[in-house]
């Protein structure tokens, strides 16, 4: 059912970066980046029905806050069924998370971002707004982790961040590229 959800909604809305969910193993490497014992404040970006983001809660220590930027409504209505109180909904693009972060929250800085948006759907120029502005909102030795189909952000993630790393995760339909940007 969920996945037929996605499916619908990958056809439908342009913003929509993935027909099929994450699978399990490219979520365990993705998470196996972060430290949940020093991990305060998350990210996530794009977290469609909320794969990723049941795993997250589930290793997130009980004083963690994790706040998911989503723009679709049916994810949000998918995501607003997960019953945590450590998770913030916000209904925003991605772009202006730190801005958000800053006004609503007072919050200046974040330890992770995790993103599955589809940087290769994005122009050029916002695919660097979003990259600069994730940076900007880190804390120091932050990382950004992101799934994606391709290699088009590596050098913009490379050319931002201190060190980058990179992870085939091909246990996926289709394989996925973790990059993970620290500052």
């Amino acid at each position: 059912m969920k996945d037929k959800i996605l499916l619908k909604e990958f056809i439908r809305d342009k913003k929509v970066g993935a027909a099929f969910s994450t699978s399990k193993y490219a979520i365990k490497k993705m998470l196996g980046i972060i430290d949940f014992d020093k991990a305060n404040i998350l990210l996530e970006y794009g977290p469609g029905k909320g794969v990723i983001t049941t795993h997250l809660l589930e290793r997130m220590h009980k004083d963690a806050v994790l706040f998911v930027f989503e723009t679709n409504e049916i994810f949000i209505k998918e995501l607003l069924n997960i019953k945590d109180e450590r998770l913030v909904i916000i209904n925003e693009d991605a772009e202006y998370a730190r801005t958000i972060l800053k006004n609503r929250y007072k919050i200046n800085t974040v330890d992770y971002v995790i993103s599955t948006i589809p940087f290769t759907f994005l122009d050029r120029r916002k695919r660097k707004r979003v990259i600069t502005k994730t940076y900007n909102l880190l804390n120091e030795n932050g990382k950004f982790i992101t799934c994606q189909y391709s290699g088009l952000i590596y050098q913009l993630i490379k050319q931002n961040f201190y060190q980058t790393r990179v992870i085939a995760a091909l246990i996926n339909i289709p394989p996925v590229i973790i990059f993970t940007g620290i500052k």
